[in-house]
């Protein structure tokens, strides 16, 4: 019983030590901070290097009740540094992994400051992430909840602190049940800014090293996808999507397969073997979301081949598979007129995809514009009196628009 209790004394000594240091060192960083220099310069350049020198600090003392008093002093020092992204950052650290009652009057006034220096769009994001509550989550989700928000940080200013975040936490929690995911995203963050090597290797890091994951086959096609996409490298890309459908025959994955390597073999203007291809890949993906690029490509390798009938019937068929989705089915059947005006020279086909449209969504964004492409197109026709009649609906229903004052010059030189 004494040996336990002497173990207990020399652990609560050992721990009031480290307190003790990691006091004695944030109050340190906090008399040099309120240091200021009358040269703006130097005073941000001094501001950085704290900023920086507290990351170690946040190493060593991270789990010191004073770790989220540290946060704050940081962020306000990049602030003043103005590396604003920086400093958002550090503040939705503070937020994730010490949620408190009082965050909104403790972060509000930082939060402002940051976000005055900050675009519409990295506005937002900031308000979204400062709003999520971690208060139940375990210490690891919290670490988890983090990287994601930072991950969704999209600015090349913090991709190197980020790469960082993630690779600390993966080597300090290796038996995470979620680090699989995390490897993908991190895979996703290289590739995002442009580093697509060091991409492929985290890809396929997930693929070699986490025998149990779902996303094997995943991590294999989104390698052999850098090696297509980003480094052109086709031979290195043909071997791995062949893999993949070499060990993973069943995997959800395998249609999507067949659509990269249809969209290779069009880049390479080998037709036939895209065609076929893009037919696997839409049999495998039978009207999932991912079919609808197979579709796509299909259309545009027979307009390729110069088979407009071919291209413009696809295009009608990829629009009824996704009628429920109604940017897809406008976009397309846009397309679909398109050909049937400039390559097939038959503006009867046009108007009939024109009608389609706005019968299915009569209110779409581009219901104006279409409304006046199909005025014309009766026009053109000789149809004179639908032409009228589409040119006072389109200026009823949408008067302020500019196709309105478009269709109203073409209704003027019917009537006079």
């Amino acid at each position: 019983m004494q040996k336990i209790l002497f173990s207990v004394l020399l652990l609560a000594l050992a721990v009031s030590a480290g307190a003790k240091e990691a006091e004695d060192a944030l109050r340190f960083y906090q008399a040099q901070a309120r240091l200021t220099s009358d040269n703006r310069r130097q005073d941000r350049a001094y501001a950085a290097a704290l900023a920086d020198a507290l990351t170690v600090w946040q190493k060593r003392f991270a789990k010191e009740p004073q770790a989220k008093e540290a946060l704050l002093l940081q962020a306000d020092l990049f602030a003043r540094a103005t590396e604003y992204p920086q400093a958002l950052s550090t503040l939705v650290k503070a937020h994730y992994l010490f949620p408190a009652a009082n965050d909104s009057a403790l972060l509000s006034t930082r939060v402002e400051s940051v976000m005055n220096e900050l675009d519409k769009t990295q506005k937002g994001q900031a308000l979204k992430l400062l709003a999520a509550d971690t208060a139940s989550y375990k210490e690891q989700q919290k670490r988890e909840a983090f990287l994601r928000a930072l991950y969704s940080i999209k600015t090349p200013d913090l991709y190197a602190a980020t790469v960082e975040e993630f690779e600390n936490f993966l080597a300090e929690e290796p038996e995470y049940a979620q680090n699989d995911k995390l490897e993908i995203l991190l895979g996703d963050l290289h590739r995002r800014n442009a580093n697509p090597l060091a991409a492929a290797a985290q890809y396929k890091k997930v693929a070699a090293l986490y025998p149990k994951t779902e996303f094997r086959a995943a991590s294999l096609r989104m390698a052999a996808d850098v090696y297509a996409d980003d480094l052109k490298d086709t031979q290195t890309a043909t071997a791995m999507y062949n893999e993949v459908l070499k060990r993973y025959p069943d995997s959800v994955e395998v249609g999507v397969v067949y659509k990269h390597l249809g969209i290779m073999e069009e880049n390479n203007k080998h037709f036939d073997n895209a065609i076929a291809y893009y037919n696997k890949a839409i049999e495998h993906l039978a009207g999932q979301p991912a079919a609808y690029g197979a579709m796509q490509g299909k259309a545009d390798v027979y307009a390729k081949m110069k088979d407009y009938q071919s291209s413009y019937t696809m295009l009608l068929q990829t629009a009824e598979t996704f009628k429920a989705d109604e940017s897809k089915y406008v976009a397309t059947m846009l397309k679909a007129a398109n050909v049937a005006d400039r390559r097939l020279k038959d503006r009867s086909q046009k108007s009939v995809t024109l009608e389609k449209i706005l019968l299915a969504y009569p209110q779409n964004q581009r219901a104006p514009e279409i409304m006046f492409e199909l005025g014309y197109c009766y026009e053109k026709q000789g149809k004179n009196p639908q032409a009228a009649a589409m040119y006072k609906k389109l200026i009823i229903s949408n008067p302020t628009d500019a196709y309105a004052g478009k269709a109203q010059s073409r209704l003027d030189r019917l009537e006079k």
